[in-house]
């Protein structure tokens, strides 16, 4: 074989090693009764919620680093109604940029509209200030719910994301659980306005819809789920909250609606409800969840947002945060 021939084809094979080893982007996803499917094929989606994108480093792709060495495959990307009423250009280049990050990585993603508290109506106490202005970070209102997803939902057409309508639904700082269903059927309402808004953006994503109590109340979802088939259902679960009588709720949903735990976690010895160590509530947990086959991304990777997976270096794990990595692994 002439020399330079033979150069081109080895130039040539080392090109598309070099192709092959790259990351390849997720693939479609899809709902499927209580399973979450990709080209036919059920799948589990584990991961990492990261918190608000425009708290995260601006210049900084963590996200080869999550696919790799954590054993990850979803991570959970969210945006505060505050950050979005303030700057809604800046926080859609913001989101973009980790979108693309993250699904370049082969990460499937969950963009997150993080409100705390109940559209139109209560919102919990939370201020950032700024130079010049105090705002409030968790701003409920749905006229800026509906722009937030009309932008969101024209702008991302990819399937291998999900939208998160709505954080932590609660109707008040000191909400109380019913368990009777109640809360979720005043939802209702305003969760099918925001799936008619995304559908009619021609959006076909899969939609992650949340019930009461900070997320943590699943009751009257399996007797009223929303119409829309391309639907999942979201559960909060940190330390201190009797899950037994949620698991019957939960078992129920689960024969006929894919079901994802958004957030979780634990820290030992903290004065904050997510008191808690692997043994008293990681591993019991992590044990239901794999019971139930439920998907999860664990809260959180931005060391400012408690429990955090990080501590402040950025580098070291913290107790928390190296038993998520374990349990991802592992899966």
């Amino acid at each position: 074989m002439h020399r330079a021939v033979y150069q081109v084809l080895w130039g040539l094979a080392g090109f598309l090693m070099a192709v092959a080893a790259l990351p390849l982007p997720a693939a479609a996803l899809d709902v499927s009764g209580p399973h979450f499917i990709d080209q036919g094929q059920i799948i589990r989606l584990k991961g990492i919620a990261m918190g608000d994108v425009g708290d995260l480093p601006a210049n900084e792709n963590p996200y080869p680093e999550i696919a790799r060495d954590w054993g990850a495959n979803i991570v959970r990307l969210s945006i505060h109604p505050g950050f979005w009423r303030d700057d809604a250009v800046g926080a859609l280049a913001r989101l973009t940029q980790h979108v693309e990050w993250a699904r370049s990585a082969g990460l499937y993603v969950i963009i997150d509209y993080h409100a705390i508290g109940w559209p139109d109506g209560y919102v919990q106490d939370k201020f950032v200030a700024s130079d010049t202005k105090t705002t409030d970070w968790y701003d409920t209102r749905m006229t800026l719910a509906r722009d937030f997803w009309r932008a969101v939902s024209s702008t991302f057409k990819d399937n291998g994301i999900l939208f998160e309508l709505w954080n932590e639904p609660v109707s008040s700082n000191e909400e109380q659980p019913l368990s009777d269903g109640s809360r979720w059927r005043a939802l209702l309402p305003f969760w099918q306005e925001l799936t008619r808004l995304i559908r009619s953006e021609g959006n076909r994503n899969v939609i992650l819809a949340a019930g009461a109590q900070w997320a943590f109340d699943l009751s009257g979802v399996a007797e009223t789920p929303l119409s829309d088939p391309h639907t999942a259902y979201v559960w909060h679960v940190y330390p201190g909250g009797d899950l037994a009588p949620y698991e019957g709720t939960l078992a129920t949903l689960r024969e006929e609606k894919a079901v994802i735990v958004t957030e979780w976690g634990f820290e030992p010895g903290s004065k904050e409800h997510w008191s808690g160590t692997a043994k008293s509530f990681g591993e019991p947990f992590a044990a239901l969840m794999d019971a139930y086959k439920l998907s999860y991304t664990g809260w959180c990777w931005n060391v400012d947002y408690g429990p955090t997976l990080r501590k402040s270096d950025g580098h070291s794990l913290t107790p928390w945060g190296a038993f998520l990595k374990r349990y991802l692994r592992a899966n």
